[in-house]
């Protein structure tokens, strides 16, 4: 009976050792699974983060130019306050027929998009 019970132990034990090897395994898939969620949630926070800044930039080059178109068609622009040349705006756009809808571009300026 001795034999038997150690041959059951030996037994137990390796059955034991191949267990705690496949828990190790997937331990060790599991790190690695974490690591590349956490390498790729970086990887697309970044992606978000170069994509806002590029629509604000984007924004501030497209306020800066019409600043200058309106600047450049206003006689001495830097002497009005900004309420005044909102005013000015207001004036000339309140004068075309049907408002900003009355407004038709020539074929040159046109968006082809």
């Amino acid at each position: 009976m001795s034999n038997y019970n150690e041959k059951e132990l030996i037994r137990t034990e390796t059955d034991y050792e191949k267990v705690l090897a496949e828990r190790n395994k997937l331990q060790a898939e599991l790190d690695r699974l974490t690591k590349k969620e956490t390498q790729d949630k970086h990887k697309l926070d970044m992606l978000k983060n170069r994509y806002k800044e590029e629509k604000r930039r984007s924004r501030n080059h497209r306020l800066i130019e019409r600043g200058a178109i309106l600047e450049s068609l206003i006689p001495n622009a830097e002497s009005y306050t900004n309420e005044q040349i909102k005013h000015i705006i207001k004036i000339a756009f309140g004068n075309l027929p049907g408002g900003l809808q009355g407004i038709h571009f020539p074929e040159s300026l046109r968006d082809n998009s």
